[in-house]
């Protein structure tokens, strides 16, 4: 008869090994892209329940334009929160801020303050917290219905520090913004990244539509964004 072969105790340890090392470089590649599979998932379905709610309440309300409805002339944002609490039904409201956004958000790409890398801070602004668990902001702009403003800022160089000119002084310039407002969506809430182009969107208000006009995650399935700490140079 002859011998049986099998492996020897070395040719197993490098065989298990090999599927260690594979395992560590495939594992984390695999669960990142299912985490962004299910942030895109939340930010699509996000986008059309806040959608349908401004529709709704621009059809029940009459609105010839949202910029009837996001218009402090004509309602304070604790009454919009209030109109689209109706189709949205929140499980808390925090009109006039309060502890529905507690947490700070990342821009999506390192943003600097005088040479800082900084978060938004959002919390203490109207809010909502809908049953999904997902937060909502809501930003009114100044605008007299055409949604069409104006501000005023210095410029900057790529770290946030302010730009001289030959006598010392800032350089101003005047920026022009054609949205009636702006409401944020963290599809998960408190929970993590907590950062736009992530699970963070800004959905512009403008006259006559409501879009997500600074990323292509409902075109493409992309989420862009970096993460970087607070406080840095």
């Amino acid at each position: 008869m002859g011998s049986k072969k099998g492996f020897t105790l070395a040719e197993v340890l490098i065989t298990l090994g090999i599927i260690g090392v594979v395992a560590a470089i495939t594992l984390p590649m695999i669960i990142a892209k299912y985490k962004d599979k299910v942030l895109v998932s939340q930010a699509k379905r996000s986008y059309s329940i806040i959608s349908n709610a401004m529709l709704k309440a621009k059809a029940d309300y009459n609105f010839n334009s949202y910029g009837d409805f996001f218009n402090k002339n004509n309602y304070s944002t604790a009454e919009i929160i209030e109109i689209l609490a109706k189709e949205l039904k929140p499980v808390k409201i925090c009109p006039k801020g309060g502890k529905c956004w507690t947490w700070k958000t990342m821009a999506s790409k390192k943003l600097y303050v005088n040479g800082k890398t900084t978060y938004y801070n959002l919390a203490g602004y109207p809010s909502m917290i809908l049953a999904d668990g997902s937060a909502i902001y809501i930003g009114v702009y100044e605008h007299n219905g055409d949604c069409y403003s104006s501000y005023n800022g210095y410029k900057t160089d790529g770290k946030g520090n302010p730009i001289l000119d030959e006598n010392g002084e800032k350089i101003y310039y005047t920026s022009y913004d054609y949205r009636c407002g702006s409401i944020k969506v963290d599809v998960n809430g408190e929970k993590g990244p907590n950062q736009f182009g992530a699970d963070t969107w800004d959905i512009s208000v403008k006259k006559d539509t409501i879009t997500l006009e600074f990323y292509s995650v409902l075109y493409d399935d992309t989420l862009t964004y970096e993460y970087y700490p607070e406080g840095i140079e």
